[in-house]
């Protein structure tokens, strides 16, 4: 159910910096897109660690990391321009 959520979140993510890129088209990173596909990870990760599949859980443990520099990264940048 944890890996259900976590894939829903990720989707919802994804839709809206599709929406972003080819309706508004804005090519800069969203923020709630960053904010939403970390959280996806983390519940992916808990349910990888969960269901005992280590590998998996570690590679999505890796992408909630690289997902939450680039979130810092886009804010500082927004918040500078």
């Amino acid at each position: 159910m944890i890996f259900i959520a976590g894939l829903a979140v990720v989707i919802v993510g994804w839709i809206i910096q599709v929406y972003n890129t080819a309706a508004k088209k804005e090519l800069n990173l969203n923020p709630a897109f960053l904010a939403l596909y970390a959280i996806g990870c983390i519940l992916l990760a808990t349910g990888n660690f969960l269901g005992s599949d280590i590998t998996t859980g570690i590679l999505n443990a890796i992408l909630v990391v690289l997902a939450v520099i680039l979130l810092v990264a886009v804010t500082i940048c927004n918040r500078t321009s």
